[in-house]
């Protein structure tokens, strides 16, 4: 698949034209060695396609090996400026330029990676990883699952023909919260005979979504929300949770090892994982763990957890190196530096047992990747230091170096075809 290396931003203000200010590398998949330098072209045109000359044009670049710089350029009669940059070990650099001012201003930004495939994970793993995280499952597993199990009718008579959905709720000792979902199945399924995927969420405070399309496709389609709270409720049920009893989450107790946030949220990760695996449709053999950001944090943590799951899929994966910041690389969200009275020294060995990358180090499940070369929530050499550990024989990472914290059709749609290629693997051997 090739992509077009850039990223636009338009802007129209009080009726003028618009313009087009566009960041491309001069590879295509903007992929280059330590050492080589990327040529960034940034073209000014109007709204016509025409090339606007003489314009000033600043820009800024932020990259791995802690490099910042920043300039100013004018277009030529092509309405193009040059930069070039490198960087001297692997990583990733991205570049954003304006033009204008206030309402009139215009911008775009692109990226290039430098032999990402040996970017490695910032720090070792815990050396006592795997007995935290089997304790965290004994406290679970220590409660006899109890399934709350609530009928859902779909306003779709085609759909109710076809399907039935289920709001759940799942106790889930010492996570904090219950498992709190959407499960749907085919009717009349026969038992063993089904593929389950389990979705996960990304940041913020949501309803589950209902996974009607993976049951009227012929599998177990169960979603959970990332923090146990109740279903269905109005936007504003939820924007209410987030301003007040889930404000700012993600840097609870992020010095404690028993208390840090994502040690419940994985928790819960784990009994709904075992929850679908009680299921009488479940063929026994097929489990997806599925979600971006976030919820492709969760994905990799499910699939480390569990060596039942036979398929991993994280878009633009969040939860990973987490200590990226402390060898000059951009660390992944939520960036735990950003939160309230950080202490490196006192955060990062914590922030170790809920780091992607080293729940990434167990994955023999069939995984796939995607980032984008411009994202500033998930930056990509946080990504890669989790796909460069996985050790499944086979995975696959996207790059859109287009793309900022996003998911392109095109990389949904490779993600969708590599669940459907898995599938196909499991039901013939």
């Amino acid at each position: 698949m090739k992509l077009t290396a850039f990223l636009s931003v338009l802007l129209l203000a009080g009726g003028a034209a618009a313009e087009r200010l566009t960041v491309a590398p001069d590879r295509p998949e903007a992929l280059y060695r330590p050492g080589e330098q990327a040529v960034f072209t940034l073209k000014l045109t109007s709204e016509e396609g025409k090339p606007v000359a003489d314009r000033e044009v600043r820009y800024y670049l932020y990259g791995d090996d802690s490099i910042k710089g920043k300039g100013t350029l004018r277009t030529g009669p092509d309405g193009a400026a040059e930069v070039k940059t490198g960087l001297n070990r692997p990583g990733f650099i991205r570049l954003t330029a304006a033009t204008g001012t206030g309402k009139e201003k215009v911008e775009g930004s692109g990226g290039a990676g430098f032999d990402p495939r040996k970017i490695m994970p910032a720090r070792p793993e815990p050396p006592d990883f795997d007995a935290y995280w089997a304790k965290a499952k004994q406290e679970v597993d220590q409660e006899p699952l109890r399934v709350k199990l609530t009928p859902v009718p779909l306003a779709d008579a085609g759909q109710a023909a076809k399907i039935k959905l289920f709001d759940v709720e799942l106790n889930c000792s010492g996570s904090g919260a219950p498992v709190r979902g959407y499960l749907a199945l085919p009717y009349a399924a026969e038992a063993k005979t089904l593929p389950a995927v389990v979705s996960f969420q990304g940041a913020g405070v949501h309803s589950a979504g209902r996974p009607v399309g993976r049951a009227l496709a012929g599998m177990i389609g169960f979603e959970i929300n990332a923090h146990g709270v109740v279903n269905g409720r109005p936007r504003e049920f939820y924007d209410a949770l987030d301003k007040g009893e889930l404000n700012g989450y993600r840097y609870r107790n992020m010095d404690d090892p028993e208390k840090i946030y994502f040690r419940g949220m994985f928790q819960r990760v784990w009994r709904a994982l075992q929850f679908v695996k009680r299921l009488p449709e479940w063929d026994g053999r097929t489990l997806i763990a599925l979600g971006g950001s976030q919820g492709g944090g969760q994905a990799l943590a499910a699939a480390g957890l569990d060596p039942d799951v036979s398929c991993c899929v994280a878009y633009v994966p969040a939860l990973c190196d987490h200590g990226g910041l402390s060898v000059g690389r951009e660390s992944g969200w939520p960036r735990f530096h950003w939160g309230k009275g950080y202490d490196e020294a006192k955060v990062l060995p914590v922030a170790d047992y809920v780091d992607a990358v080293n729940f990434a180090r167990r994955i023999k499940a069939d995984c796939f990747l995607s980032t984008g070369f411009v994202d500033l929530s998930c930056h990509p050499s946080s990504v890669y230091a989790a796909y460069n550990v996985i050790p499944a024989e086979m995975k696959q990472i996207v790059n859109s170096p287009a793309s900022d914290h996003s998911v392109p059709r095109s990389t949904f749609q490779a993600g969708e075809e590599f669940m459907r290629r898995h599938i196909e693997k499991m039901r013939r051997n």
